[in-house]
This record gives structure tokens, sequence and C-alpha cells, in this order.
């Protein structure tokens, strides 16, 4: 939902992100061609602003549809500082590369027929170097005092908006946890209305107590009485009648009511609203990864796994040597597993096992101090140098370079019967690593514990979290302690 008040916040950072652009821009065109810190080549002279002009419309179009895509315009709570500044370096250095293309596309293919289509100059190497910093830190500077400065007036009391939450159950009280974690937006909750908790008892959220006050049939004395700006109805329904009682008396003021499904309890990934002919239907568990977002994704997959493959080719060669002299048997290993949409595939490794390991046991997953580990099996598992020829099955697109980790059909069949909305960790690409395995969560760890990761990972998907686990992965996730 997108209030008044949401629109006006959302329509800030669109001027501050335009502002930004526009300061580092014309900026960058001074710095490089009057600050005399880089030399002009006497041949070309300094290029006339004009032709700069020209180009700018390109870049700050480009900015501002890479933000929309990255979620910076749409109503959502604000993100971490450090999710933000990778996000605007990704698309300040996106920005440049698609300028750069169109440039160069209508340099060498102009007919010279229409003005419009007729490029006769490049771009600076110098200017874009100077832009892709002080884009980055001007529009990163301009978020953070807007939050800066949306804190000050509501540290005032500038501008609240007070909030009251029907219903004190479940659904009611993460409503309020919401409300009472995201401060940025501006919301006072006042208290709960509910029929189960005594008027003037608090709530415990989170270590802040909310009171209660007072019945359902209170509501009308509530909004008389208080400053309220918002009704949030959080009854299941089971209280349809009370429900439908509680929008009644809402609809008598003018305060703005937001009805909390009960489907939300159905809930694990994400939801969205869409029209059949004019009938809402409600799509439940969808996943952010989709779209322009996937695309984006499959890409980095296949440049980075190309990358790593040439580049870890020699390594390959030596561990294929020391697999093959010291045990008997190939030296991968082909273990079917489970993927997107429950496909199976075969996972490649290293062998790091004995041949036949599960002749007589069958399917067990392996545990610490495994007596079927070879010794190089065991040094390349705790090292997980034994993972590294998944980026094969990364190439083939059997795979992610991050995601949940893909488990045996033997397990899934096991897990989906015991373990409720099990199977929605295959509605993406399984990865070689990912939020649970950068937290220490292995195979020999809780698998409740290992869905909570992954479906943490699937609702909250962007390109920053990508390169935080990336990041996590190389500074620690490479070790697996369990192995001795």
């Amino acid at each position: 939902m997108i209030t008044q008040k949401r629109i006006r916040l959302i329509g800030l950072f669109l001027v501050g992100d335009v502002l930004g652009v526009l300061a580092a821009y014309f900026y960058s065109y001074a710095f490089r061609f009057y600050a005399y810190i880089i030399p002009v080549d006497p041949a070309k002279g300094i290029p006339p602003l004009s032709d700069y002009i020209l180009v700018f419309p390109l870049f700050l179009g480009l900015h501002l549809f890479i933000f929309y895509l990255q979620g910076f315009y749409r109503s959502r709570l604000k993100r971490t500082k450090f999710d933000d500044f990778i996000l605007i370096s990704l698309n300040a250095g996106i920005t440049i590369l698609l300028v750069q293309a169109v440039l160069n596309y209508l340099y060498a293919y102009s007919t010279g027929t229409s003005p419009l289509f007729r490029i006769s100059f490049k771009l600076s190497h110098g200017f874009l170097a100077v832009y892709f910093a002080s884009v980055i830190l001007l529009i990163s500077f301009l978020r953070n005092q807007i939050y800066f400065l949306l804190k000050r007036r509501y540290a005032r009391g500038l501008n609240l908006q007070n909030v009251i939450i029907v219903g004190a159950g479940e659904m009611g009280r993460t409503v309020a946890q919401k409300i009472i974690q995201y401060k940025d937006l501006g919301y006072v909750l006042k208290g709960f209305l509910d029929d189960e908790v005594p008027a003037g008892e608090t709530v415990d959220i989170d270590g802040v107590g909310v009171r209660v006050l007072g019945p359902l049939e209170s509501l009308a004395a509530v909004l008389e009485a208080g400053d309220i700006q918002e009704v949030y109805v959080a009854l299941d329904l089971g209280n349809y009648a009370q429900i439908l009682e509680t929008l009644k008396v809402v609809h008598k003021h003018t305060v703005r009511v937001r009805l909390i499904p009960d489907l939300f309890q159905l809930l694990t990934l994400k939801s969205n609203i869409q029209d059949l002919d004019g009938i809402p239907v409600i799509s439940i568990d969808e996943v952010s990864l989709r779209g322009g977002k996937l695309a984006v994704k499959r890409a980095i997959d296949l440049v980075v796994s190309g990358v790593l493959l040439l580049l870890l080719s020699p390594l390959f060669l030596v561990v294929s040597l020391l697999v093959k002299l010291t045990s008997r048997g190939s030296v991968f290993y082909k273990q079917e597993r489970v993927g997107l949409d429950g496909r199976a595939f075969d996972l490649i490794k290293f062998r790091t096992m004995v041949s036949d390991a599960e002749k007589n046991s069958g399917p067990v997953m392996c545990q610490p101090g495994d007596k079927r580990m070879t010794r190089v099996g065991r040094f390349l598992r705790r090292y997980s140098i034994d993972e590294f020829p998944q980026l094969v099955n990364v190439l083939r697109g059997q795979m992610s370079l991050i995601g949940p980790r893909p488990e045996r059909p033997f397990f899934v069949r096991d897990f989906r019967e015991k373990i409720p909305k099990y199977m929605l960790r295959h509605k993406v690409k399984s990865g070689i690593t990912g939020w649970a395995q950068v937290h220490g969560l292995r195979q020999d760890t809780s698998i409740e514990k290992r869905l909570e990761f992954d479906f943490y990972y699937m609702q909250n998907w962007s390109l920053a979290l990508d390169l935080k686990i990336a990041w996590m992965t190389l500074r620690k996730g490479f070790i697996d302690r369990s192995v001795k």
C-alpha cells in the first residue's frame, strides 16, 4: 500500500537522486577539463559543454530507471546504508557501461542523415572515472541527509502519524513489531484494542510495552478522543462479524484503515495482488528473484563461473592427480540432487570418499569424523575445494553461485513430509554457497534452521545481499570446521 505520506517520501528521494546526478555530472566535467589535474590533450582541446549536455538526459534516465528496477522508488522500508551504497555503486557502473555502449554504437553507425543520431564525439575516460566516484558519493550523501532530516523531524514530534491496532493476537503483534522497528516512517503506535487482553495491560513487543486501550467496542470512543490517523485491523476470520463492525465504525471517521488479511498466517515468502478481469487474486509465496533480476543474476553466474573455471584450471589438475594417486576410483563424483522447480540434476564434486561409500548403508549424510573419507578427501572437504567443480553446474544453468544448497532426492522426500513448506526452497536455483552456509549452517546442523535462513534469502534477495554472501564466503565460508 502507498500512502500520501509514502508518495511524498518517494518524491523526496527522487528529487535528491536527480540533484545528485546533476551535480555529479557537471562537477565531473569541470574537474576533468578545468582543474588541470588530469592533462588535456592539446590536439583535442576541451570538448564543448553542449556535447555533454546532449548526453546528460541519457545518464539521468538510465540512473532513475535502474534505481526503479532496484526497488528504490517502491513502497518499502529503509535498507541498510551498506545495501544502499552497494546498489548505488552497481547503478553507477551499469549506467556508464550502457551509455558507452549506446554512444559507441551511434558513433560507429551514424549515417549523418539526421542530427538526432549524429554523434561525432566520445566521452572522456577521465570524466567517466570522476563521474563514477562522485555520483556514488553524492547520491549516498543526499539519501543519508534525507533520512537524517526525517529523523530530526520525527524526534521533534513533527509530521508523526498516530496508529492503533485492532487485535493483539499474532498478526497484530507482528504489525506492531514492524511499526516499532522502522521508526524512520514516522509512525507512533498508540496501542491495541482487544477483547482478550484487559484494558490497561501492556503487551511486550521486543522489549517495548504497548498498552491495550480497551476492548473492540471502545474503538469509536478512542477515535473521537484521540488524534489517530491510521487503524490497522488484524483480526482473524473467526472474528468476521467484528471485522465488519470495526470497518463500519472506522468509516465514520476521517482515518485511514489498513486490513491485514488472515492469509498472512499462511505466507512464508512474499505475496502480491493480481487482477483476474476485475477479481482481486492474492498470489502467495512469491519470490523476489523474478524477471529482470533473474536475468541479471544469470548473467553474473555465466561470467563469474566461466572466469573462475579458467583461473582454477591448474588447481583442478593438481587436485585430480592427488585424488587419483591416493585412492581407487574416479576423480569426480556425480550425485543426484534436487534443484529449481523440484527438477533433479547431477551435482559434480571431487570425490572425497572411498568408492561405493554407500553400498551397504544406503543414502546417509556425511557426519563429522566420517571414516569413509579419504585423507585427501578430508582436506578437500575442510576447505570446500571438493565443491569447486559445481562451477560446471552453474555454467550449465543447473545451479547458481549463490542460493539454497541442493539436497538429495531421498532426503527431499523425507523432509517434505516432516517439514511444512520445505518444497518452497525449490522456487529458486540452488547455489554453491548461501546465506545459511556463511552462518555456519551446514549438513550436520538443523534442517529447520537452515530452512529459516533459506527463506530469508528468498524473501530479501538483492545484488547487495549476493555480494555480501560472496564476501562472507571468501572471508570465512570456505572452511568447514566440522571436518577434522
